[in-house]
């Protein structure tokens, strides 16, 4: 048998259980689970299934599943349907789980995934709203029940099994977090439980050896959906190898402590009945056109505009969604011209990145003009690196502004132009003068930083331009 033939083929197919950002629980009022809090201390009567205790819809939830449907272009069902999905276990008393089966909120649709050579469109199958479970811990001493997390609201977003290799997963699960967190839909945090992944999969080792279809569930991080499916491939190699066939359809879990998938359950069908406490909920159009309208300028299109002048840049502004809510919001202003975009970047990177992170551009947007007026500073080297942190913290701690605070490092200082121009021909030899052909804004920078040493009184903007008048007049002697 040739190496190509034991060659496996792996197909690929994701389930994605995406925990939104919303205060209250899907069907009842109790506050959200978010992690830190003792177990089964946020439990309510509805995660408990006590009788005669009816579900209530939290319209939030709707509204964000409204807005990942029309970001990722999928058809919207204008009525919506909850179903009851049967099946018992520990993790629901009721006995069931409400989601959708009948009519999905939507379908048909496909996220824009960016690549070295350009975008591919993956394509999503359903988008349905359901309540979370309780969370399940396995030991050699049964099962513990946490129902803190029973209730959250989900979205649930089925792929299509397009995917070929684990890297190709890794790649779309990360710019679908990027995407949830600039949309504000979800934080989107794999070791918090927020996105949990299973994972359909089979695989083709030759022609006589072909597996039924396997899912691995609630993989919750990255590497362990790397690592469950490296598993998988080994371990039907092994079996291929040994002359044995596929096990059946089956559902399986990983265990982190052994690096191992572990069967749970055969492959099966579950029973829905429909939600007869819920009734239909009927979408007017002017609903829907109203949550497009409020989707800010989607990623794929940042990077679309910025790749042929700057693709490095392009790439770094698309794993940073607080930066690209900051540029939606000064491109509505009319204040961020093109050419700025990289400029912003490694601004962003250097000062505002411990202060704006996924959920809080309301402290940007509040004091959007004096953020603006320290990039400009920054870029025009009014101030140095310590003034500038300084200014953006007591932004974000104080109620002044940038005009108030900038005040006490203004120089009022006279510039003495010879004195300057002194200094820069003690400074100026060879080395930078053979440096001026290749990289003049180098030389400026390394001038203006030992001038400030030596006159460090002297506003930098008056001494550039002395600069620049210098290096001109050495450029044209040459």
């Amino acid at each position: 048998m040739s190496n190509s033939e034991q060659a496996p083929k792996i197909l690929l197919g994701l389930e994605i259980h995406i925990t939104v950002n919303s205060q209250k629980k899907i069907f009842n009022w109790e506050n959200t689970y978010q992690g830190d809090i003792l177990p089964n201390s946020q439990v309510g009567p509805w995660e408990l299934g006590y009788l005669g205790v009816l579900p209530i819809i939290n319209p939030e939830v709707i509204c964000l599943g409204l807005k990942l449907a029309s970001a990722l272009e999928m058809k919207i069902n204008k009525t919506i349907l909850f179903d009851r999905k049967i099946y018992n276990y520990y993790d629901l008393p009721k006995g069931y789980q409400i989601t959708q089966q009948r009519l999905p909120f939507a379908n048909s649709g496909f996220l824009p995934i960016i690549k070295e050579n350009g975008i591919e469109r993956i394509p999503i199958k359903t988008l349905q709203l359901e309540e979370d479970t309780a969370k399940s811990t396995y030991s050699k001493e049964g099962v513990k029940l946490d129902f803190n997390r029973a209730g959250n609201p989900l979205i649930e977003l089925v792929t299509e099994p397009v995917f070929h290799q684990v890297e190709a997963v890794l790649t779309f699960i990360k710019q679908l977090q990027n995407l949830l967190r600039y949309l504000e839909i979800s934080e989107a945090k794999m070791e918090k439980g927020q996105l949990r992944v299973d994972l359909n999969f089979s695989l083709k080792l030759a022609n006589y050896y072909s597996t039924p279809r396997y899912e691995i569930k609630n993989l919750n991080s990255l590497a362990n959906i790397e690592k469950a499916t490296k598993h998988e491939i080994n371990k039907h190699q092994l079996l291929f190898s040994q002359g044995k066939k596929p096990p059946i359809s089956q559902t399986l879990g990983f265990d982190e402590a052994q690096q191992i998938t572990i069967s749970h359950r055969e492959k099966t069908n579950y029973y829905y009945l429909p939600e007869v406490n819920i009734p239909p909920i009927r979408l007017r159009s002017g609903e829907i056109k109203q949550i497009k309208k409020s989707i800010p300028k989607l990623p794929w299109c940042y990077w679309g505009e910025l790749k042929e002048k700057d693709l490095e840049t392009a790439n770094k502004i698309l794993k940073n969604p607080p930066l690209l809510k900051i540029f939606n919001f000064l491109e509505k202003k009319k204040t961020l011209a093109k050419e700025e975009y990289k400029s912003w970047l490694t601004f962003y990177l250097n000062y505002l990145t411990p202060y704006f992170g996924d959920r809080n551009i309301d402290l940007f947007s509040k004091k959007w003009k004096s953020y603006c007026e320290v990039f400009l500073s920054w870029k025009e080297k009014k101030l140095d690196n310590e003034e500038i942190k300084t200014i953006i913290k007591e932004l974000i701690e104080t109620k002044k502004n940038f005009a108030v605070l900038v005040k006490k490092y203004e120089k009022n200082t006279t510039v003495n132009e010879n004195l300057v121009e002194q200094e820069l021909k003690s400074l100026w030899n060879d080395d930078l003068s053979k440096m001026i052909t290749i990289n003049q804004q180098k030389v400026q920078n390394y001038l203006l930083g030992q001038i400030r040493k030596k006159l460090p009184d002297y506003p930098p903007k008056e001494v550039i331009l002395i600069i620049v008048n210098f290096l001109k007049e050495k450029t044209w002697c040459k």
